[in-house]
């Protein structure tokens, strides 16, 4: 196989999940061109790591209207098709697998049972073994690569070296914080059940204030204006919107991270910074911290692990223990100052 494409659009915690699977893929086919299909948010986050030869962005949502989207479907799949000798697509969503049927070669995805939408396994020309779900989803991708004949489960990240941009060195100076000492409240989750309250985020730095410097950190316009309230409310910190360059470095300078199921933590994962992650609707164990000085804290409800994107009860973050958080937090920064001494 001299050219290999990855379909894994969007959502970015998923694509660093998928990330692992790649260097196997890469270590196994030095020799081969891998080009990653990906969204435009998706794409610049990708910019980050090596061995990606390219980066084709495939924009379909910011095509406004039924023709539009059309259009710029032909003319993606005109200019690719036949391009590539394997597809392989992590995603297992019917449009991912459409567009790696339409652009023709092998593909390879997930069985039925493993994909989000099972009529996309009616589209791949090969099918991974079933894999239990309830296993972690960096497994599930490297799974998938067994139909390959790859059958190593090493957990490896292709990043580049992280260095802070201008702007974050200034941000640094101004706070005056050493690398590793300060800790980073994560208040957004992109999905509305994956977010705590503002009332909950007070109550953990409350317990946290007096003995850490904070930052809260924030990835859009809606969680921006909480984490502004906060700041004013608090006197905490607050972080400028970054791109995804200058998150990793911040992320990877942290001395802890607390965050729910969403990018930032995911990435404190990949850097091996010790993180606190709060789990709603999705679970710890499929979706948690693989870091292991790092820690899952959730409720278990009868109607856990929904991954429902809006609830009207959300009691499995509202029956969050606050103390919990604050505790793993603080235990973890005492395991890590013991292992420093």
């Amino acid at each position: 196989m001299k050219t290999i494409a990855i379909i894994r659009l969007s959502s970015l915690g998923d694509i660093v999940h998928t990330l692992p699977a790649f260097q196997l893929l890469r270590r196994h086919f030095p020799e081969a061109k891998i080009t990653w299909i990906a969204e435009a948010p998706g794409a610049a986050l990708l910019e980050n790591f090596h061995g990606i030869d390219e980066i084709a962005v495939f924009n379909l949502k910011s095509r406004k209207g039924v023709l539009a989207k059309i259009s710029f479907l032909a003319g993606f799949v005109y200019r690719r098709r036949r391009c590539f000798d394997l597809l392989i697509d992590f995603q297992g969503l019917f449009k991912s697998a459409l567009l790696a049927f339409l652009l023709g070669g092998k593909r390879l995805g997930f069985c039925s049972r493993n994909t989000r939408e099972p009529m996309a396994a009616l589209f791949y020309s090969s099918r991974a073994a079933f894999f239990p779900e309830e296993q972690h989803v960096v497994f599930k991708n490297i799974h998938l690569l067994s139909a390959l004949g790859i059958r190593e489960k090493t957990v490896e990240y292709p990043l580049k070296e992280p260095s802070p941009s201008p702007r974050l060195q200034q941000f640094f100076s101004e706070l005056d914080w050493p690398a590793k000492r300060y800790v980073i409240l994560n208040i957004g989750g992109g999905w509305p059940t994956k977010v705590l309250s503002a009332s909950q985020w007070l109550e953990i730095i409350g317990g946290l204030k007096p003995d850490y410097p904070l930052v809260l950190l924030w990835g859009n316009k809606q969680e921006g204006e909480m984490a502004a309230t906060l700041a004013r409310q608090s006197g905490v910190a607050l972080a400028f919107f970054m791109n995804f360059s200058d998150l990793i470095c911040f992320v990877s300078r942290a001395r802890l991270v607390i965050s729910g199921d969403t990018l930032a933590l995911h990435l404190a994962a990949m850097t091996r910074t010790p993180a606190v992650g709060v789990f709603g609707p999705s679970s710890p164990q499929r979706n948690g911290p693989l870091f292991p000085h790092s820690r899952a804290i959730f409720q278990e409800q009868e109607c856990s692990f929904c991954y429902r994107r809006e609830c009207d009860t959300m009691v499995c973050l509202k029956n969050i223990v606050i103390a919990d958080i604050v505790a793993a937090a603080k235990e973890m920064d005492e395991s890590t100052d013991r292992k420093t001494d």
